[in-house]
């Protein structure tokens, strides 16, 4: 009887332990599985939305740097407009001369503004740069027009002296006679074509 009753508990235990794993299987292919599938699914699409935010903020804070870097070649651009002349109107360049030369003894003979010409021209970028001369005739002693010529190169607009001739005025031994050609710049836009 007891064989019959250990066959009968076998059964049973193996039985039990076959349904068992029957209901595991189903419990995982048909809850876990799926469910798994869908986690890994959601960590991937979870990465790349990971990549693809990493990327814009990069891609945002890259803006933010070439707004700054275009602001300070504006302010740039800006500053070094106001350092140059305007071709339609020399009379700007005459007026830095006489705020340059305003407490030197200088007696001006004469201002001649000379043709404009184009000394660099981009047409990439619709811009060309003129160099305008004027001859200038004055009459002062060596120390200030010394003075003169170093105002002029360090000046808050670009100028340059070009050409310089001194003679001595027979007339005054402490005054000289100087020639010099001073070269003024414009950046002019053109127009696009």
């Amino acid at each position: 009887m007891n064989f019959k009753k250990y066959q009968k508990d076998k059964i049973y235990f193996y039985g039990c332990l076959g349904l068992c794993i029957f209901v595991t299987g189903i419990f995982f292919f048909r809850g876990i599985l799926p469910g798994t599938k869908a986690w890994v699914s959601l960590k991937k699409e979870l990465s790349l939305k990971e990549m693809e935010l990493k990327r814009r903020y990069d891609t945002a804070r890259e803006n933010e740097k070439l707004m700054e870097e275009i602001e300070k070649i504006e302010k740039n651009y800006t500053d070094l407009s106001k350092m140059l002349f305007s071709l339609k109107d020399i009379s700007g360049a005459v007026k830095e001369i006489a705020s340059v030369s305003q407490d030197l003894q200088i007696e001006f003979i004469s201002l001649t503004p000379l043709p404009a010409k184009i000394t660099r021209s981009s047409p990439e970028i619709a811009f060309s740069l003129w160099e305008a001369s004027i001859a200038i005739r004055i009459k002062t002693s060596y120390a200030k027009l010394i003075d003169f010529m170093k105002r002029i190169e360090n000046s808050a607009k670009f100028m340059r002296i070009e050409d310089f001739q001194i003679k001595k005025n027979p007339s005054n031994l402490l005054i000289h006679d100087a020639q010099m050609t001073l070269c003024v710049y414009s950046l002019q836009q053109e127009k696009p074509q």
